[in-house]
C-alpha cells in the first residue's frame, strides 16, 4: 500500500533534508515560545490527523488541541534561510531539531523572536580525542535453528486468545525501530499486512542495505506460517517507522523517535511498539543519569508521556542493560501509563540482561515480562532464528495487546494496560525485575469481557505446620486444571522459590527462615494468595 501523506506532513517533508553522509555538523534542538500562526486549525483536524485518528479521539473523549497543530512552516523556513537543515520537528513539544555546518549561525537563530532556547546535541560523527566510541548494542544474534514460537505465545495463553477469534484483525500496529531489512520481500511476510512505512532519518526507506533489527521485531508479531510459527498478532496491519541510526548513538535519535510517535498518532494506530531505548551516547556529555528516569526529564520520555495523554497505547522495551553497570531500564521505559516489557527465560526467570526498575520516583518498572532469551524470530531471509533481548519480548507483548484491544474495543489504552497488569503472575507482589510478572491475556480478555473468570473462594491450598515449617498440600483443582504454579515471596515482593505442582502434591517449606511470607498459586485461569509463617 502506498504511503498516504496528509497536507501538513507534506508541507513539512519539503523542509526536511536527508542526512549528511560525512559531516561535522552540529545538531541543536530549538524550542519555540509558541506555535505561531499555523496554517491549520483545530476546527479542521483532517488537515493534520487521519479520519481514523479523529474517530479514536472522539470515541474516548480526547480533545484535539493546539498541541496537535503542526508548527508554522514559516518558522521552519526562517531556520532554513539561516543555514539550518531541519532534521525533525515535534508539534507536541514545540521543537525543531536542526543541523548546522557552521555553528556561528546559531547566534542569528537564537535571536529570532519566536526562539525560546536551544539544547546542543553534539554531532553524530565524532572526531578523535577525548570522546570515546560507543559500540551500538542491539541484540546478540544466533545462527542456530529454532523450532517455533509456541512457548512464547502459550506462556501468556495467547493461543487461547487466538482461538477465541482475536488475532489482531482490524488492528494497526506502528513499529518504531532502526531498520527493516528485506521487510518488503521476506518470504514469510504477507505484504498486504504492511500498511505503509516512513523513514525519519533518510529520505527513503532502505530495505536492501538497512539494519535487520526492526524486521526481526516485526516477525514476532506478523508471521502466520504454521510450518514455522505464528506470531502474536498475525492478522494485524503494520506501519514501519525508522527513527534509529544504528551506526551511532546520539541524542538527536530521541527527536527522530518523537517525530515517529507523532506520525503514528496522526495515523490513528491502535498500538505503538518500540524496542529502542537510550541511556548513554557516543559523546558522554549527553549521557542520561539514573535521576533522569522519572518519566519526564528526557526528551523522548516527554514525547512518550504526551502520547499517553493523547490516549496512545505504547509498548516499549526495558532495555538490555541489566548485565552492565547501568543496570536500570532505559528511556522512554520510565514513563507512567505506557507498558514497559522486560525479558524472561523459558524457566520463567528474569533474563540476565533485562533492565530493572524501579523508576527514579519509585514506580514499578518494568510492567510485565515475556520471553526474551532465545525468542523465536524470522531472519530477513525467511529462516527461523532465536534471538536474545527485550527487543523481542516487547513485540510479543505488543502483538497480544493488539489482540486484546480487538477483543475489548470499548476499553481505553490505560484500561487495557491495567487489565494486563491485573492478570499477571505477580500482580500482588510486583518487583523491580519482572514488574507485575507474566501476563495471561486470555484471563485478561475474560475479565474485561465480563465472562466469569473462576477465582473460587475455596482455595485448593491446604496449609498445615510440621515442626514449625509450613506444609502445603494441593487439594482438588478446578476442572481442566492439572497443575498450578506455587510461588513464595517475601513481604517486600522478592521471590524466594517457585514450584509446579499437580493435584495431591505435598510441599514442606523447611528451608524458609523465620518470618511471614506470601504464598501465591496460579493456574491457567485461576489464582489464590495467602500469608504463611515460618515459626
Amino acid at each position: 500500500m502506498k504511503l498516504r501523506l496528509y497536507t501538513a506532513i507534506m508541507l513539512l517533508a519539503t523542509l526536511l533534508g536527508s542526512r549528511a553522509q560525512e559531516s561535522k555538523e552540529q545538531h541543536y534542538r530549538i524550542w519555540f515560545d509558541d506555535k505561531g500562526e499555523s496554517a491549520c486549525s483545530i476546527e479542521r483536524p483532517l488537515e493534520f490527523l487521519s479520519p481514523r485518528a479523529i474517530a479514536y479521539r472522539e470515541k474516548f473523549g480526547i480533545a484535539i488541541d493546539s498541541t496537535d497543530l503542526p508548527i508554522a512552516p514559516a518558522r521552519l523556513q526562517q531556520l532554513s534561510a539561516l543555514g539550518a537543515r531541519i532534521l525533525a520537528v515535534s508539534k507536541w513539544l514545540n521543537t525543531a531539531t536542526i543541523a548546522l555546518d557552521d555553528p556561528s549561525r546559531l547566534t542569528a537563530i537564537e535571536q529570532l523572536p519566536f526562539v525560546e532556547r536551544y539544547d546542543p546535541l553534539g554531532s553524530p560523527t565524532q572526531a578523535g580525542g577525548t570522546v570515546g566510541p560507543h559500540l551500538k548494542k542491539l541484540e546478540n544474534d544466533s545462527t542456530s535453528p529454532y523450532g517455533d514460537a509456541a512457548w512464547q505465545i502459550a506462556v501468556h495463553n495467547g493461543d487461547r486468545l487466538h482461538r477465541a477469534g482475536f488475532s489482531g484483525e482490524g488492528m494497526t500496529i506502528a513499529v518504531i525501530d532502526g531498520g527493516f531489512l528485506n521487510a518488503d520481500r521476506n518470504p514469510r511476510f504477507d505484504q498486504n499486512q504492511i500498511a505503509g512505512y516512513h523513514d525519519f532519518i533518510d529520505e527513503t526507506m532502505d530495505f536492501r542495505n538497512g539494519n535487520s533489527h526492526g524486521s526481526s521485531v516485526l516477525s514476532t508479531m506478523l508471521v502466520n506460517d504454521s510450518n514455522l510459527f505464528i506470531g502474536t498478532a498475525p492478522r494485524a496491519s503494520y506501519w514501519l517507522l525508522r527513527s534509529e541510526d544504528t551506526a551511532t548513538e546520539y541524542p538527536t535519535e530521541e527527536d527522530y523517535w518523537a517525530a515517529a510517535l507523532e506520525y503514528a498518532d496522526s495515523l490513528g494506530v491502535d498500538v505503538v511498539v518500540s524496542s529502542l531505548g537510550y541511556t548513554r551516547f557516543d559523546d558522554s556529555r549527553f549521557d542520561h543519569t539514573w535521576a533522569d528516569l522519572d518519566g519526564r526529564t528526557s526528551f523522548i520520555s516527554q514525547a512518550a508521556a504526551r502520547g499517553v495523554a493523547k490516549g496512545m497505547l505504547i509498548v516499549v522495551s526495558a532495555g538490555n542493560e541489566g548485565s552492565n553497570d547501568w543496570k536500570k531500564i532505559t528511556v522512554p521505559g520510565d514513563v507512567d501509563g505506557l507498558l514497559t516489557v522486560g525479558a524472561i527465560t523459558t524457566e520463567r526467570k528474569p533474563a540476565y540482561f533485562t533492565g530493572c526498575g524501579p523508576t527514579a520516583d519509585g514506580r514499578i518498572k518494568p510492567d510485565v515480562v515475556a520471553l526474551g532469551a532465545a525468542a523465536a524470530t524470522i531472519s530477513p531471509e525467511g529462516n527461523l532464528q532465536p534471538k536474545d533481548g527485550t527487543s523481542f519480548s516487547t513485540p510479543i507483548i505488543a502483538g497480544l495487546t493488539a489482540c486484546l484491544r480487538q477483543a475489548l474495543p470499548q476499553l481505553s489504552a490505560r484500561e487495557i494496560i491495567e487489565l494486563i497488569r491485573q492478570n499477571s503472575s505477580q500482580y500482588l507482589t510486583p518487583d523491580s525485575l519482572m514488574g507485575y510478572g507474566i501476563p495471561d491475556f486470555y484471563a485478561a480478555y475474560r475479565q474485561g469481557a465480563g465472562i466469569s473468570t473462576v477465582r473460587p473462594d475455596d482455595s485448593p491450598l491446604r496449609l498445615t505446620y510440621r515442626g514449625g515449617s509450613p506444609v502445603v498440600t494441593i487439594g482438588t483443582l478446578p476442572p481442566d486444571e492439572e497443575k498450578i504454579t506455587l510461588s513464595i515471596y517475601t513481604l517486600e515482593g522478592a521471590i524466594m522459590a517457585e514450584y509446579r505442582l499437580p493435584e495431591g502434591a505435598e510441599l514442606a517449606l523447611t528451608d524458609l527462615g523465620k518470618g511471614i511470607y506470601l504464598l501465591s498459586a496460579r493456574s491457567r485461569q485461576h489464582c489464590w494468595t495467602q500469608k504463611i509463617q515460618r515459626l
